[in-house]
Parts: C-alpha cells; structure tokens; sequence
C-alpha cells in the first residue's frame, strides 16, 4: 500500500470513528443497551466495509493502475448492495431484543458520511501529481518543445 492510499483510509476511518462513537453514546441515551449495539454494529459495518474496500481498491491499482475505476466502482456497488441488505434484513426481523434497528440505520448513514467526507477531505488537501512527471533526458543546446532540424 503506498502512502497515498494509508493517508485516505487513516483520514476517513478517524472522523468515522468519532462520529461513530457520538452516534453510540448518543443512542445508549436515547435507547439503552439496545441502541448501543444498534450503532456499535453500524460503525463496525462501516469501517469493515469501506476499509477493506479501500484496501483492495488500493491492492488492485497498485497492480494495474487502469484497473483503479472498474475496482473503485465495483467496491462501491458491493458496499452499496451489502449495506441495503442489512438493513432489509433489520428492518425484517424485529425479534433482536438487543440491537435497535433505527440506532442502527442512523449510524451507519452517519458513519458513511463521515467516512466520504474524510476521504474528501484528504484527498482535496493532498499534494498529489495526478500525472507522472517525464524522466526523459534533454540533450545539451536543445530546449524542451523544440525540434532541432
């Protein structure tokens, strides 16, 4: 992993942790025990998802830089549709005495956000080349952008 892709993903995952942790303090408030597992799952949800889609995204450019968008938008697909499940699948099963599925949904909406608006972040203040700079050697008494004929 370069040191590009570890500044992104320590970047997202620390504003979603705290975040995450605002959101289990504030639903073991508002909804006990219940809705500190409901977000604590959220968050662990989110972080797994997004780490380790960060991490093969990562893996995968690294490998083949023109893979970098099919792999970017392929891990989003999957965290998008993994996500939607779990929550159909909380909303569906309410006999979970001890996970609240509303703490859940809110923190991981939350988490998720949190977690895009790091990435944002340290991606818009990176001073990152976009585009590989030539190693081509000049030869003497020529200048760049000038043919000699």
């Amino acid at each position: 992993m370069q040191e590009h892709d570890a500044k992104v993903l320590c970047g997202a995952a620390i504003p979603t942790l705290i975040i995450g942790v605002g959101a289990i303090v504030a639903f073991s408030v508002i909804s006990g025990t219940a809705g500190t597992f409901g977000a604590g799952a959220a968050l662990l949800l989110v972080l797994a998802f997004f780490g380790v889609s960060g991490f093969a995204v990562a893996r995968i450019s690294k490998r083949n830089p023109d893979m970098f968008m099919p792999a970017l938008l392929g891990s989003f697909l999957v965290k998008a549709v993994l996500l939607a499940v779990a929550l159909l699948v909380l909303r569906g099963v309410g006999s979970i005495p001890w996970l609240d599925a509303t703490a859940f949904a809110v923190a991981a909406l939350l988490c998720v956000v949190a977690w895009l608006a790091g990435q944002v972040r340290v991606i818009a203040t990176a001073k990152t080349l976009h585009v590989e700079p030539l190693s081509s050697t000049v030869p003497s008494g020529s200048e760049p952008g000038h043919e000699n004929t």
